[in-house]
């Protein structure tokens, strides 16, 4: 699936997935959520979540799907388990140093609902270091792209390797 954030001249930006078979979803984003949406495409790239945010847009979900009233009973474990890791990214970044793998899981444990947690493999090392890499490469060209520029990358990262 292609991802298209396109940085907004005028207004917000804007997140368009263009599915394999042509159809698309997209939405205007408050400021936060293009730098949340690396997030979690690092995530699901790394971890190999094919039904997280991503996942489910490439699968026929719209993105208002997850605004929707009911959406999180609807979600599979790794959407929600997904969500909570990018939180604890998220709000890592605000921290004056970054977390261990070791942090990163106890956080995960205390937040993750009980029948999530029972899927919970723990984040390696490796792959913390891995969604951090990717997320600073984009995050970084995000950063550097012009206004009314779109930045596109392909989901997962590994489809575009």
């Amino acid at each position: 699936m292609l991802i298209q954030l396109k940085k907004g001249r005028d207004g917000p930006s804007t997140l368009a997935c263009v599915r394999a078979d042509g159809t698309r979803t997209w939405a205007r984003e408050h400021p936060f959520f293009p730098l949340h949406d690396l997030t979690h495409f690092a995530v699901e790239s790394v971890l190999g979540f094919d039904e997280a945010f991503f996942g489910l847009i490439a699968a026929g979900w719209e993105i208002d799907d997850f605004a929707k009233p009911g959406a999180g009973a609807r979600m599979p474990h790794q959407a929600v388990l997904a969500e909570h890791i990018v939180g604890v990214l998220d709000r890592e970044r605000t921290l004056p140093r970054p977390m261990t793998a070791a942090e990163v899981n106890e956080a995960l444990i205390a937040s993750v609902p009980v029948r999530t947690s029972e899927h919970f493999q723990p984040i390696t090392a490796a792959q913390l270091e891995e969604i951090r890499e990717l997320w600073r490469n984009l995050a970084t060209r995000w950063r550097q792209l012009a206004q009314g520029g779109t930045l596109e990358i392909l989901f997962p990262a590994r489809a575009a390797a």
